[in-house]
């Protein structure tokens, strides 16, 4: 006997939920951020995780930075009053808004009819449309993609461009309009960012422990700076120290063959293609348009139209403990619970038509104290298509 689940039916409605949220956050940038071991909210993860907003109402998530206490401290029978350091803190704010997709599948059927098959095909789909979503966010979040103003591609935040103390550039370019072919992506620039980051901020950047060892940060990269990197076999460069590893017998394991980016200085290197890259033509993504036809749209990590400082530009990023926060609201659900993803199934045209959408309260940031940013600094670099 065929069992038949009715459209909208609370236990189907409950359970794709959970699927497409989990499905969608677990392969996310944003998810292996928070995979410290820890709890995602804890203050030593990359992405600071918030859901106290899937409790109660609001649209603001405001969070804090208490600096560690400075000064001297008093000596041997020294008076403490008048000597103690004031209590303080910063603080940064995020919004969150609702974000929805939804998908049309079109044919015969009736609310009897709805199988399961078509809200697995609908699942698998707006799972991989909201990773895309939250990486898209995330990434342009950390690289302060300005040129990408719609901000459903920005976490619902408006980004704000690198501050001068966060910034730096491929060879020995001073702005990304100064950026040419002699300015990619060049190993030397880790030990610069590492220096920075833990000697010269005023805000030094935290690293992070995972498993026991101590990540001084980690640099994501796009696909062509990875490149630029992995074919450099000038002395000293990354294509010449593991073409070295090779010869002396480290095969196994040896990015060459292993597809693996590394880590060096204490610096996990990531490649991503969501990292801004690129003007809004050259950085291009399909977009299916009826049976078998596509258009193509401006690439959402695209940095601007073409122009002296976006065109064959890529703002590789490095971050650090608390770079990001990220905050999620909730959707109530058949049972009066919150759920995380808003799971709506609709008969339309006479029941010909069957429409799915998945909708989030949800937002990302990158996390600013004091007007400037708090963990991370951009890389920029020539990286041509």
């Amino acid at each position: 006997m065929e069992t038949v689940v009715p459209v909208n039916d609370p236990t189907a409605v409950v359970i794709y939920s959970h699927r497409v949220f989990y499905q969608a956050i677990r392969s996310t940038v944003s998810a292996k951020l928070m995979a410290v071991g820890l709890n995602p909210r804890d203050q030593t993860n990359f992405v600071q995780m918030f859901d106290e907003a899937m409790r109660g109402p609001g649209d603001t998530i405001k969070y804090d930075l208490i600096p560690n206490p400075q000064g001297p401290g008093v000596l041997g029978d020294g008076v403490l009053a008048g000597s103690e350091v004031a209590f303080t803190w910063l603080q940064d704010t995020l919004l969150i808004n609702q974000q929805r997709q939804a998908e049309l599948l079109v044919g015969r059927m009736s609310q009897q009819r709805v199988p399961y098959s078509m809200r697995d095909v609908a699942k698998v789909g707006l799972s991989n449309w909201w990773k895309e979503i939250i990486d898209y966010g995330l990434l342009n979040q950390l690289g302060g993609n300005t040129g990408q103003t719609n901000l459903s591609y920005t976490g619902l935040n408006a980004p704000i461009a690198p501050d001068s103390a966060h910034w730096i550039f491929g060879g020995d370019a001073t702005s990304e309009a100064t950026l040419d072919s002699n300015d990619i992506m060049s190993i030397d620039k880790i030990p610069t960012l590492v220096a920075k980051a833990q000697g010269t901020l005023t805000f030094p950047i935290k690293p992070v422990v995972i498993k026991g060892v101590e990540i001084a940060g980690i640099l994501f990269l796009h696909p062509l700076q990875v490149r630029d990197l992995k074919t450099n076999f000038t002395q000293g460069e990354w294509g010449d120290i593991f073409r070295a590893a090779l010869q002396g017998g480290q095969i196994t394991g040896n990015p060459i063959f292993t597809g693996a980016i590394g880590m060096i200085d204490n610096v996990v290197i990531h490649q991503d293609a969501h990292v801004p890259w690129g003007d809004t033509s050259q950085n291009t993504i399909i977009v299916p348009n009826g049976p078998g036809a596509y258009t193509t749209a401006p690439g959402p990590n695209a940095l601007g139209a073409a122009a002296v400082g976006t065109t064959n530009v890529a703002r590789g990023i490095f971050v650090g403990a608390q770079a990001a926060a990220l905050a999620f609201g909730g959707e109530e659900g058949p049972d009066g619970k919150p759920l995380r993803v808003k799971w709506v199934e609709e008969l339309l045209d006479g029941a010909n038509q069957l429409r799915i959408s998945a909708g989030m309260i949800w937002g990302v940031k990158k996390t600013r104290f004091a007007s400037q940013d708090m963990a991370t600094i951009v890389l920029s670099t020539w990286a041509q298509a």
